[in-house]
């Protein structure tokens, strides 16, 4: 009986260990998220804004050299923990050792690449000095990212969650006390704020690493992951771009002031995800070891169909505070965005449905039903055509056209994504 006793005891110890550790987890991500989003109004206001533009139009292509990844992180994100949970540690170390040389390898020729691009850029006089070393910086931070990337694609476990906090919290932190760069070097000095973030935060992942082994190169390994993670990443990347479709249909059928006027929704949106996304970053490790360990796809979606309950309703109720607070936000703070307010309360209910099909898209990588995104990917893009097509004959108003026409289209999605997890179990298909 103490025997019992004691077991269950540790039991339960054990289990609100890990809802602990997953809150302090979710809590720095969403509070390192706020100390940026306040950074950045504060660094608005020193700022020129023709310099900040000149900086970002070097950033705004640096997360599309992630690519040259091949998905290799994302295959590790995916097979590190389904290999522990199988009991195959040593094939999973050896698919980190992988990725470890391939992303470092990649990292190191990319900045000695854009090393001599900037000095050759320069010397041919197509970029002053300025420009050349704004370009160095911008592309060698980026490539310093895909490390960053790799590294925390190994903190897994339960332990690790605990040094990714604190990881975050130390950032959040810098993000602060980095602050009189800006102020008092201005453009240069937030280039280096900028620099010394990622800097920073890779050091920290490297510091801490949960697993401190030699890289090395595998070349049937490399094309195991490439094989396994590309897919991920690159459906992940896709689906994540048929939400920016309505912006674009209102750059191609409005005007400037109806896409200024739609800013506001897509923002709020933005910032409401943080909360799910945070929980899917922690999640999606989870089930992949519960799959490694069970083989079992119909425990793991059981597993997700719960928390996506819970998560729904969290949801839904930060929804409905978000939707009566914002005409009163608008008129006393932005007022200029005030025929746009409605439009802002229907489309946060498309971000919603959203954070919940993301959940479901996460499951169908975990259990490898890849194959289904290319017909959801269609088939979504048709549905916002269809809605906001069908929708401009009843109602004059673009805005509201398109974000009916989102919501719609994001609860038909999480509906049919819904539908895939039941059937794949059902049938053991490879949708």
């Amino acid at each position: 009986m103490m025997k019992l006793s004691s077991r269950l005891t540790h039991k339960v110890l054990s289990v609100l260990k890990k809802k602990q550790t997953a809150g302090v987890y979710i809590f720095s991500g969403l509070f390192k998220t706020f100390v940026q989003a306040f950074c950045g109004f504060v660094v608005l206001r020193w700022l020129k804004p023709e310099d900040l533009g000149l900086w970002q139009s070097f950033t705004v292509f640096v997360g599309y050299i992630q690519i040259l990844t091949l998905g290799t992180t994302s295959g590790l994100a995916r097979e590190l923990p389904f290999r522990m949970g199988k009991g195959e540690e040593e094939k999973g170390i050896d698919f980190l050792k992988t990725t470890g040389y391939f992303t470092t390898t990649l990292s190191l020729v990319l900045m000695f690449t854009v090393v001599m691009c900037s000095l050759a850029l320069y010397f041919t006089g197509r970029l002053s000095l300025d420009n050349a070393l704004m370009f160095c910086l911008a592309f060698s931070t980026g490539a310093l990212t895909i490390q960053t990337n790799f590294l925390g694609a190994t903190y897994r476990s339960s332990r690790s969650f605990n040094t990714l906090s604190k990881i975050q919290f130390y950032n959040t932190f810098l993000c602060i006390a980095l602050l009189p760069f800006v102020y008092f070097f201005k453009i240069w000095g937030y280039v280096t704020y900028q620099v010394l973030l990622s800097f920073f935060l890779y050091w920290g992942f490297y510091q801490f690493r949960p697993y401190k082994v030699k890289y090395r190169f595998n070349k049937i390994l490399t094309k195991e992951l490439i094989q396994v993670g590309f897919p991920i990443y690159f459906w992940t990347y896709i689906l994540n771009m048929t939400r920016s479709i309505p912006r674009l249909i209102l750059v191609l059928f409005g005007n400037s002031l109806l896409v200024g006027l739609y800013s506001p929704a897509g923002s709020i949106n933005a910032a409401m995800l943080n909360l799910p996304n945070y929980i899917n970053k922690y999640l999606y490790p989870r089930m992949s070891f519960m799959f490694g360990k069970t083989a079992s796809e119909e425990m793991v979606i059981e597993y997700v169909l719960k928390v996506a309950k819970i998560l729904f309703l969290v949801m839904l109720l930060c929804v409905l505070i978000i939707v009566f607070s914002i005409p009163h936000l608008f008129v006393l703070y932005f007022p200029k965005y005030e025929a746009g307010s409605l439009a802002a309360q229907i489309s946060v209910f498309a971000g919603l449905f959203y954070c919940i099909s993301q959940m479901f898209a996460n499951t169908l990588f975990v259990i490898k039903k890849t194959k289904f995104f290319k017909y959801l990917i269609l088939f979504k893009c048709f549905l916002i055509l269809f809605f906001c097509f069908i929708l401009s004959f009843f109602v004059e108003n673009l805005l509201i056209v398109i974000s009916i026409g989102s919501v719609c289209t994001e609860f038909i999605n999480c509906f049919v994504f819904y539908i895939v997890l039941k059937k794949s179990v059902v049938h053991g298909r490879n949708y």
